[in-house]
């Protein structure tokens, strides 16, 4: 099969006055690759997403361009405060380049300049004169320039985004509960996937790590800060219809899985805003946890969730089911 020439590049400012480009070349002897669905991802990435890490951002872009031999990646970011440019060629990082201007008393802006033939060259200003002594400003360059060496190091090892066992069992939960594959680059993932974890954490359902629920203010529904970073890091994967080698779930979880996500279902079926029925059936779970199936702390429930008492009722009738179900099944 003729190798082929694929050419990806993108450019937008946001209202915040952050800035992303890139510029892909690459080489495809695959007829399998699904353009559409790489463009959908990269604008996907470049508009929901947040640019200022530079290592998450390569290998984002990896991870969605993995089937295409990577030739060459360009990519600049600028905001208010910096500016970085990288630049590869077959993997290897040719060219870095980042300004940083720290505002404040000690004023300064700090310059980086590498490429593996000249090394790393460096250059400092400081805005006000004398407060190149002041002890705090000179930590602090130290302090950066050290992380500059350090990101360098980082760029140039910069990898696609791999599954492993954790995030591979959310996939497979995932499919188990909603009946459905998930899409990772949705604005709503993080909602669908908290919510799904904390209600079946109640039943008994988790994985090797501990997610350590706490109930977010912001959502108001019980957030695992570890597994937010987890379905984050799945962004650039999009729709993942199969994956190969997952560790397989006893059968006993994916009995109680299908079971709790058959009940969870019914329930949001006809609403308009299944995102909110999750986040309120997640959060009247976790705060009454297996008291739920009692009608006996309605009030309670009320006043620690800002629920209404029909919140309450729909969601007790719904552990109530996911038991009954459950125990007619042992």
């Amino acid at each position: 099969m003729s190798k082929e020439q694929i050419n990806f590049s993108r450019n937008i400012r946001k209202k915040n006055g952050e800035r992303l480009a890139f510029m892909f070349e690459g080489i495809s002897i695959n007829s399998d690759i699904d353009i559409e669905k790489i463009n959908k991802l990269l604008d996907s990435f470049i508009n929901l997403k947040s640019h200022a890490d530079m290592l998450s951002s390569i290998s984002f872009i990896r991870t969605i361009l993995e089937g295409i031999e990577e030739k060459k990646i360009i990519i600049e970011h600028d905001d208010k405060n910096s500016q970085e440019i990288v630049e590869y060629e077959n993997g290897n990082l040719i060219l870095f380049f980042k300004s940083i201007t720290k505002q404040g008393k000690g004023k300064y802006s700090l310059t980086a300049d590498y490429n593996p033939s000249e090394g790393l060259k460096t250059h400092f200003s400081d805005y006000g004169q004398k407060y190149i002594v002041d002890y705090p400003v000179i930590i602090d360059v130290d302090q950066e320039f050290n992380k500059l060496i350090e990101h360098i190091h980082l760029l140039k090892n910069v990898k696609p985004v791999s599954l492993n066992k954790d995030s591979m069992g959310i996939i497979e939960i995932y499919k188990l509960f909603y009946n459905e594959n998930p899409d990772f680059s949705l604005p709503n993932i993080n909602v669908r996937v908290q919510t799904m974890m904390s209600i079946l954490a109640q039943f008994g359902v988790t994985l090797d790590t501990d997610y350590a629920f706490s109930m977010e203010q912001k959502t108001g529904m019980p957030t695992s800060m570890h597994l937010e970073q987890i379905v984050n890091n799945l962004f650039p994967f999009g729709e993942i219809s199969d994956i190969t080698d997952f560790p397989k779930l006893s059968e006993r979880m994916e009995k109680v899985i299908k079971i709790v996500g058959e009940c969870v279902r019914e329930v949001i079926a006809d609403s308009q805003f299944k995102d909110e029925v999750l986040i309120t059936i997640s959060k009247i779970i976790y705060a009454g946890r297996y008291n739920l199936s009692s009608s006996s702390n309605v009030k309670d429930l009320v006043d620690q969730t800002n629920c209404t008492p029909s919140d309450i009722e729909t969601s007790q009738k719904l552990v109530r089911c996911i038991k009954a179900k459950l125990n007619d099944g042992e």
